[in-house]
Formats: structure tokens, sequence, C-alpha cells
């Protein structure tokens, strides 16, 4: 059905602009068999093939990556493909990455997951046999999907080690192997647009829990490795000259070894060796001139370390082809943010507003070495980022530092919140880091959580070290903003993939870490005596707890829930345009938990998310009663509805008429600050011909379009509605079900024998389970008995407390008003009388005058009751 964009001008100088279209359920990121969402990172099991949307497929259903090539390369036509190879299966390198990339118009392919999930100890093992990634199977992947993707996105440490895990515990010193992969990867650059990943080995090359590794083998080697090296420069910067001043101190003393740890120390620096060889030698090879580096120093610290050496070789080896990170968790969003620049071409001026007073002085953690200021700024040097005033700015960032005055933490944070809420007012699209959020123990997110309409923000972060939260803050929202900027509409497919990342993030770094989720599920598994490091007992025992984290975190009472985050969300306004134009988020499911590596630092859950069915363009500071509004020519518009917006940031409808004769919208307010319009239209010739038995002249003409549109109702055949036809109980309940989203029901206690097998079945059992209707006495429900008037009355009475809708009285005549009303069968005054007094159910009869409770309801009649139910 075709859609346009309808405007009208409303008094002096209110422009209101929305595109009316259905509501969009997110795509499923647990579907079986596709490869364009989000993998399954659990490593539990695997995502497979999948389709593009327009019947291309594209198969890496197993380790023999079969590719069927039904289109060639298409660079910017169409939607470019991007095939990634993550760090590991961690969601931060899995599902932020991938929102990240559809939101800006991205499709994205990868590998099964079996081919680069990490594995703890007494955890089951990959197909290869391995705790770790199969590198060679993912290149033979790579290689093949060079047939269709325009970028790759690689991780060196994925297909050289298996793993940024298992890269800290390899410590061969034949590297042919590495080498020749590594060949291959600049031979695939020549002809592609590749952005590789990578880590300079953090100072404890060893992860507790994998390869018997323990705190205190960690704890050692960070100790050794933190001591001062003699720095080295200009020629004597050698990974030869490096390698042999690790075991010596600043003087280059040889520094003590505890026996106990000898062979633990001997192997960690051989593991130097081999990463520092292996990046030296891509950097030497390269000379496609079209591979970009992003590397991320894992575990970094300020002072003068065993990294030092190695961060100033890489520096001067790359030149100006990459960019060193003081952390390694946001290298897959910079990697995609760069190319997203490279693809769009556009060129982003940015402010930057502090708060807290401390950006030039302090780092924000131990983990970074550059202070707040130096750390964003190079970040966007890297991506060629340029900083301006705020006035000259496409969008701002807006960071929370350590507080230069702990008394002063409030006040900090009253500032933040005001500033942020001065943008979201005039439209400025912002970014906001928390780069302490300990200093604030999770107050700054309390307050923006109650403060803040949150979904108008391009991103937010404040995971892990303050080199992670800037990049995947700028990864998110700087990637949407590239995206918004290259064209006029957004498709609904890049809006939920936005939206899933805010979301994401939002729970993830204000509900789970600071907010108390995190908590809550360590206490579970201590109840449990399980550790929260690897938990892993048995395959059914991480169902449990999968199962057992969500109930905890959707029932129990922490600080910021889950659901604290989605009612926050739930009808609030989105960046869909940066002339003003916004979305609707609708409903938000969240389902799916699990904990990647079994362990608590992190989750994953999947995001369901549907859009609301209008664009809107704010306006203020007028007050009208009566607007106009002409539908566009060839548009026959049937429905409008007029919506407020709260401080809080929530929609109500307005009560309010719109007459087709006149072409007026009538209400009555105080202020028109925050109201908008959401029409329902259709192109006239398709409206007039939809029904052969629906004919414009006829009463309920509007009233069948809004139920076909909406997608309540459909014909009873391709092109007969069938108005006259009685409307059955066993039709109504499956109109309610789809209404309420079709949710299921396992509701089987004294399931009705005429029921069962049916098309109606879900409908009627959901509505039985959920008291909206009941069955007959003698055990049969009558699907296809007629619905009467007052049974329609009193079941939507029903739907409408499942819904938690207010079913107070309304200011129309009540029940008892006409004169038939004795006519009612007991237990039906309460619903029909709300329904009368609302206006949803109207007189029938010759003189419209009477109630008529026990005649059959038409179709034409439901069309028209749903409806009114609807818009209000």
């Amino acid at each position: 059905m075709k859609r346009k964009v309808l405007s009208l001008i409303l008094c002096l100088t209110i422009l209101l602009t929305m595109t009316p279209g259905m509501t969009i359920a997110a795509w499923a990121d647990t579907e079986e068999g596709t490869s364009i969402v989000t993998p399954d990172v659990t490593g539990m099991e695997s995502d497979t093939s999948g389709s593009d949307g327009q019947g291309t497929i594209i198969s890496d259903v197993s380790s023999d990556t079969k590719i069927t090539q039904t289109e060639t390369k298409n660079e910017k036509s169409g939607e470019p493909i991007l095939a990634y190879v993550p760090l590991d299966n961690r969601p931060v390198n899995i599902d932020r990455v991938i929102y990240e990339a559809e939101s800006a118009g991205f499709k994205v392919m990868m590998p099964d997951a079996d081919l680069y999930t990490t594995r703890l100890d007494g955890q089951p093992l990959n197909s290869n046999g391995t705790q770790f990634g199969d590198g060679k199977k993912i290149l033979n992947w790579i290689l093949e999907t060079d047939k269709v993707a325009d970028y790759f996105v690689i991780s060196l440490d994925q297909l050289l080690s298996g793993g940024l895990v298992n890269s800290r515990t390899l410590h061969n010193t034949d590297f042919s192997e590495e080498y020749e992969m590594i060949e291959a990867i600049i031979n695939l650059a020549r002809n592609n647009h590749v952005y590789i990943i990578d880590t300079v080995a953090r100072l404890a090359t060893c992860t507790v829990g994998y390869q018997e590794a323990t705190l205190e083998t960690y704890n050692y080697l960070r100790q050794y490795n933190l001591q001062s090296r003699a720095l080295l420069t200009d020629e004597n910067l050698t990974v030869a000259n490096i390698a042999e001043g690790y075991s010596k101190d600043e003087e280059n003393r040889e520094i003590l070894v505890d026996p106990g740890y000898a062979n633990q120390v001997k192997n960690s620096l051989q593991t130097r060796v081999r990463k520092m060889s292996l990046i030296d030698y891509i950097l030497t090879a390269d000379d496609s001139g079209r591979i970009k580096y992003f590397i991320g120093i894992d575990d970094s610290n300020a002072k003068t370390t065993i990294q030092t050496n190695e961060i100033d070789f890489i520096k001067k080896k790359m030149g100006s082809r990459g960019l060193i990170y003081s952390g390694a968790d946001e290298l897959g969003m910079m990697a995609v943010l760069s190319l997203m620049i490279d693809y769009y071409g556009h060129k982003v001026n940015t402010g930057v507003v502090y708060f807290g007073s401390t950006e030039k002085s302090s780092s924000g953690s131990i983990y970074d070495m550059e202070t707040v200021r130096e750390n964003l700024e190079k970040h966007l040097d890297s991506i060629g980022v340029n900083v301006v005033d705020t006035e000259e700015a496409d969008l701002e960032i807006v960071v929370l530092t350590l507080p230069a005055q702990s008394i002063m933490n409030v006040k900090y944070i009253n500032r933040m919140i005001d500033y942020i809420n001065k943008n979201i007012a005039e439209g400025i699209p912002t970014i906001v880091i928390n780069s302490a959020p300990s200093a604030y123990s999770g107050n700054f997110e309390y307050r923006m959580i109650r403060e803040c309409e949150m979904s108008m923000l391009l991103s937010y972060s404040s995971w892990g070290t303050v080199g992670n939260a800037i990049g995947l803050a700028l990864g998110n929202g700087i990637s949407r903003y590239l995206y918004l900027q290259s064209r006029d509409n957004s498709s609904d497919r890049a809006d939920i993939a936005f939206l899933k990342g805010l979301i994401f993030s939002y729970e993830k770094d204000i509900s789970y870490l600071r907010g108390g989720g995190k908590e809550l599920f360590n206490n579970y598994l201590g109840l449990k005596n399980w550790s929260a490091s690897n938990f892993y007992q048995n395959d059914e025992q991480v169902k449990k707890v999968n199962n057992d984290i969500e109930v905890i975190f959707k029932t129990s009472d922490y600080n910021v829930t889950v659901n604290d985050i989605i009612d926050n969300l739930t009808d609030c306004r989105y960046f869909k345009g940066l002339g003003g134009e916004c979305g609707i988020i609708g409903s938000i499911r969240l389902s799916n938990y699990s904990a990647p590596f079994m362990r608590s630092y992190e989750i994953r859950f999947d995001i369901d998310v549907d859009l609301s069915e209008i664009t809107i363009n704010g306006f203020k500071d007028t007050v009208m009663i009566s607007m106009p509004y002409t539908p566009p020519k060839g548009q026959r518009t049937y429905a409008v509805t007029l919506y407020f917006r709260d401080e809080t940031g929530k929609l109500h409808k307005v009560p309010s008429t719109y007459d087709k004769a006149t072409g007026r919208i009538t209400f009555t307010t105080g202020s028109l600050s925050s109201f908008f319009l959401d029409t329902l239209s259709m192109d006239s010739e398709k409206a007039h011909g939809l029904f052969a038995d629906v004919s414009e002249s006829a009463w309920y003409f509007d009233d069948v379009l809004y139920v076909y549109e909406k997608g309540i109702f459909s014909g009873t055949s391709s092109n007969t509605f069938e108005p006259e036809t009685p409307m059955t109980r066993g039709m109504l309940m499956s109109v309610l079900h789809r209404m309420a989203g079709t949710p299921e029901s396992d509701y089987w206690y004294g399931m009705p024998h005429d029921v069962s097998k049916s098309w109606y079945e879900p409908g009627v059992k959901w509505a039985l389970a959920n008291k909206i209707v009941s069955g007959y006495v003698n055990g049969s429900f009558g699907p296809n008995d007629p619905i009467t008037r007052e049974q329609l009355a009193s079941v939507l009475w029903r739907y409408a407390k499942y819904k938690n809708l207010d079913v107070s009285k309304g200011k129309y005549p009540g029940a008892n008003t006409y004169p038939d009303v004795s006519d009612l069968s007991e237990g039906f005054l309460e619903g029909v009388d709300w329904a009368c007094t609302t206006g949803i159910l109207t007189g029938s009869g010759i003189d419209s005058k009477q109630l008529l409770p026990k005649a059959s309801a038409t179709r034409a009649e439901v069309a028209a009751v749903l409806k009114r139910f609807l818009e209000k």
C-alpha cells in the first residue's frame, strides 16, 4: 500500500509531518538459519543461513562455507554487505557491532559461531576439538564471502590465534602458517576495503579460568610486566630489541622471577614475541594501501611498562594507516564506524561538552593511558571527525568525567541532565558518555532514566574502560548520524537496528551494571554455589540459569530494572531524520537471556521492537482549538488521531473529532507544545476498489478501511468483506488476539471440544486463559455462533482490563438511558454501560435509540466498534 507524507499548516507556523505505516516487528535475532542477524553467541548453538530480503540466499551453514551467489557486489547500490570476523563471541563484539552496522544501512555476514567461540575450562569444546576458534576455516569463509561482500572487518586475534583469550596463551616460535594467512588477507585487500582489528598483549598474558590459569598467576604476571623497561628509540626500536628487553628492568638488570612462576613467565614473554612478530609482519608486508588498522591495548596502563616499547614500535610502523586505542572492546565498533565514514563520504563536525571539570587532568580509570579529553580526541582523530564549537557542530558529545570535587557530584549531574534535556528539546543529535560511572554510584543514570527522553539520544555508553565507553558511544551514534545525513527517509529495518543498539546499551550499561542486575545475578549464583567466573556444570544447568536470570531481571525490584528502561522508551520519539523527523517506539520485548563465557561479567538478550505507525515533526508555543486538515490529492484519509506528549516523554491520545465535510479537527487544550497527528490514508482509487461489497457511500466505509489497514480484519475473499455477515465468536477472539500481539498461552484446563485444531483455536485459547471470554455451561464454546452486541461490549471491557487500560466511565449516555436496558442478560450491565458511556457502543435500531443487546453484531458493526475502541 502506497504511503505518502502528509502535511498541514496549523495556524501560524505549525508544521506537522506524518508518515503512516503498519506496525513493523523487529527482525528476530534467534531464528534458526539467519546469518544476516546476530548469531548465537552463547556458543551452545549457532545460526546458519538466511535471506537478504530480496530473494538472495547467503549461506554460511558450516565450515564448508558454501555461498549461493545470485548477485554481484553492490557497493553503494542497494544495501552494502559487511563481512565481519569478531574478536570473540562476547556481545560487545557481536550484538553491538551488528546493531551499529545495520542501523547505518548495512547487512552483516558472519561465520558460524562455532568458528569464533571461546570456551573456558570445563565447558563443551568447539567442533574443532578445542576451546578456541578455527582460523583456517574462517580464512576459507573470508575468501568465499569475497564473492558477495563489499567490506571486511577482520580480527587478527581471531584469525591467527582463535580469539583474544587464546592469543594470550600461544607461544609457538614458527609463524609460517600465520604468515601465509596474513598474505591471504593482504591479497584480499588489493580488491576490497579491509579493516583490521588487533591487540597489544595485555600485561598479564593469561585469562583466569582458561587453560588452568589462576588469579594468582594473573596477578603475578601483571605485576611482573608492570615493571618499567628501558625505553627504545629510533633505529633501536625493533622487535628483536624489544624482545631482548622483556626480562630486564629500566636499568637493563634481569628481573628476578619466583621459581614457582618461571615457566609461566617464560611462556608469557614468548607470547608477546609472537604477537609482535605477527603485527610486524602484516605492517611490513602490506603494500595494498587499502587496509586500515585499529589496534587496542588489552589492559593498558599510563606508566612505562612492558607494553610501552611495543606501542611505540607499532605507532612508528603503522604510521597514518591506523591508531592505537587504550582499550580493546571498542575495536569492532570503531572499525565499522571508520568504514561508514569512508562509505558515506561525509565530513562530520562535532562539539564536545564536559561536566566534572577533570577532562584535562584525569584518565577516568587505571586502565586508560590518556586523559579523558585526549582519549576522546584521539578516537575522533582516528576516524577524521573534527572537534568544533557547538554552534558549528553537526552533533554534540556530552561527557561526564570524574568530579573535581566530590562534594559537587550532585551539581555536576544536575548540570549534565539539564544540558541533555536542552539538546533534546532543541533537536540537537547528542551522544552521552559517562567516563566515571563508579564515581557517581549510578546516580547519574538513575536520574537520566527518570528525567530524560532517552530515546532521543543518538547513543550512550558507560561500558568498561573510558576508551571502551568512548568507542562504543561513537560507533553507535556517529554511524547513525551518517546514515540519516545521507538520505531523506530512514528504513524500518535500520530504525529497528538503531533502537536495538540503544536499548542494548541502556539495559546492559545501566540496568545490569549500574542498576543492580549484575548483583542479583551474582547473588543467584552464590546461593547455588556456582562460580560467577564460570558457572558451567552441564548443558541443562545452563538452560536453567538462562531461564532463571530472565525471570529475576523481569520480576525483581532493583534500582534500575529492565522494565524501568522499557517504560522510559516505550511510546517515545527517536531520531528518524536530521530535519526534525521522529519516529515513535512501539512495544519492546527482551527474551532469551544468556551469559556468554558462562560468567556474570556480561549478559546478552534478544530484543524485539515494534515501530509505531507515525513519523512526526514536533511543534510548540501555539494554542489552537480548531485546525484545518485536507488530505493530499489522491488520498482518502479515514482516521485522524491527535496525540500529546507530556514532560516525561509519554504519549497521550487527545479526544478530538475530524469532520470530513468541513475538513477540520476540533479539540480543547491549554497548550500545543507537544501535539502531533497520526493519520491513516490510502490511495483513493485503491480505497474505492478494495472490496466490491463496501461502497463509498456506506456508513461503515471508513471503519472497514481502518480495520483492514490496521491488520485487524481481512476480507472474506480477495475482494469481498461481507459487511452484513454476523461476526462469530471465533472470529472476534482471533481479532482480539491479533490486537494483543498474538501472545502465546499454555491454557489447557477445560478446553472446549468444538475449538480444537481450528484456525481460531489460538485466539480462543488465549481469550479463555485471560478470562476475556467464557465458554457455555455445556462445555462448548460456540465459535460459529454470532457474537451479540452485549457480548461484544463485555468482551471489549474485559480486554481493556487485560491491557491495563482505563475502564472508568465516560461522558456519553449510559446503558440505563436506553428503553430496552432490561433486555440485557445477567452479568452484562457493567461492561455494556462502560462501552456506552465511552462512546464505543452506540444505539442501534431504526431510530438508533435502542441497545438491542441480544442482536447479532455484523462485521461492519464490529469494525466500527473496534475503530472507536482503538481511537479512545
